[in-house]
């Protein structure tokens, strides 16, 4: 049986029943396929081991015949399977697709639809529970990390142009006290690639927490911040306030994800983003450039943070594209995490020039398991601010699996340095 009363208003697709052709047949299949993997792969079925899976309600294999990886997700969602520890067992859930054969080929075709973009803000009263004393999301760059960097020629605007490229390795001996230094450290950098400082016009586009608005006030910037959130806007600017530079940081609403040249206009030096242009899907990213384009000066810098595909890992990319539906579903519709080549295209259509990408995928992945360790140890404060356990565990999952696809080098987090011609 599942664990606890799950709202129908809130949760409609965790009530419904799942329906399916064959459902009884290939969901026999299905638990024969996931015990036969586990067991191969050193997971036990039983919940007193560790490593294991365990299923406490077989409903979870029709969601999966009925909805595949989204299925597995909300069978997880009302708590009719566990695992631990979690990121483990599903990176080695992700080397198989959940169906072969015939159901296989008719989950592939059935495809559950997500709707349009959603507002893209996360609840501040979510992100408090996870990334500590900064409230800065995106991933964190701690400073035992070993910097190295090669130059590649490519051709951009019909030119050759040296591109700097960084890789962080792995850091090390990190607990939660590490996070907010991180934090600190990477957006420190990243005002440093920017080149802030003193009288310089800055705008984050959208808001990551607050605290690279402050950063850069505190360099003497004029920073302006936009969110299509109010309570969100509210929050940063007490930030900006309570930090003692709510003169220099402007917070605006604006309507929708990007504002157009009517909502907003403006000429910034440097321009910022964290992790939010893969939430408006392929189409939009060319869009999300061009805006960052009409908003910098000649020569002006933008710094782009941005999960992106890894392109290191043996997993199919179906099988990714697919295991990814639960934050299609429940967070960002359009969600699609692009490719360092699509992203760099689509930035010289817009009419940047990329100078240099850092690559902090082994930090991202550390990121995600401090941010997982501080959200579990929360669970009281989680359920006084109205997230019920159907949504903790929603939270829970998502950590788990971008842990598990960054561990196998399906994702990768990419800042990007370009600059207006």
């Amino acid at each position: 049986m599942s664990e606890g009363y799950i709202d129908p208003e809130r949760w409609p697709d965790l009530v419904r029943r799942p329906e399916a052709a064959l459902l009884g047949t290939r969901a026999a299949r299905v638990r024969e396929r996931l015990e036969t993997l586990t067991r191969d792969n050193g997971i036990s079925l039983t919940p007193a081991d560790s490593p294991h899976f365990f299923m406490r309600d077989g409903l979870v294999l029709d969601r999966i015949v009925s909805d595949g990886w989204l299925g597995l997700a909300e069978g997880y969602m009302a708590g009719e399977w566990s695992a631990d520890p979690l990121p483990q067992v599903l990176g080695v859930l992700l080397t198989r697709p959940l169906e072969a054969g015939f159901g296989g080929f008719v989950a592939r075709r059935r495809r559950r639809d997500f709707g349009r973009v959603g507002s893209g803000e996360l609840p501040d009263a979510l992100t408090e529970l996870y990334t500590g004393e900064t409230r800065a999301t995106g991933s964190a760059l701690f400073s035992s990390g070993v910097r190295t960097s090669a130059t590649r020629d490519e051709t951009q605007f019909g030119r050759n142009v040296s591109v700097v490229e960084s890789w962080m390795d792995a850091p090390d001996h990190l607990d939660r006290a590490d996070l907010d230094d991180a934090q600190v450290h990477r957006i420190t950098r990243m005002l440093d690639m920017g080149r802030v400082g003193p009288g310089d016009r800055v705008l984050e586009l959208p808001s990551s927490g607050g605290a690279l608005a402050v950063l850069a006030a505190r360099r003497g910037a004029r920073v302006d911040v936009l969110t299509s959130d109010p309570d969100h806007a509210d929050a940063v600017r007490r930030r900006a306030h309570a930090a003692g530079v709510g003169g220099a940081v402007r917070v605006e609403t604006i309507r929708g994800q990007l504002p157009s040249p009517r909502q907003w206009s403006g000429d910034y030096d440097a321009v910022f983003s964290v992790e939010r242009m893969e939430i408006l899907g392929d189409g939009g990213t060319e869009q999300f450039l061009s805006v960052v384009h009409r908003m910098l000066v000649p020569g002006g810098v933008a710094v782009i943070q941005s999960v992106v595909e890894g392109g290191r890992s043996s997993l199919a990319d179906e099988v990714v594209t697919q295991s990814l539906d639960v934050m299609r579903a429940y967070v960002w519709p359009a969600l699609q995490y692009p490719t360092i080549g699509h992203v760099v295209s689509r930035a010289n259509r817009a009419g940047l020039e990329l100078a240099r990408e850092v690559h902090l995928g082994s930090h991202f992945g550390e990121t995600l398991r401090l941010w997982r360790s501080a959200f579990r140890s929360r669970e009281r404060q989680a359920a006084a601010a109205g997230f019920d356990p159907v949504y903790r565990r929603l939270w829970d999952y998502q950590f788990a699996l971008h842990e598990a696809l960054v561990v196998a080098g399906a994702l990768d987090c990419v800042q990007f340095i370009l600059r207006r011609r």
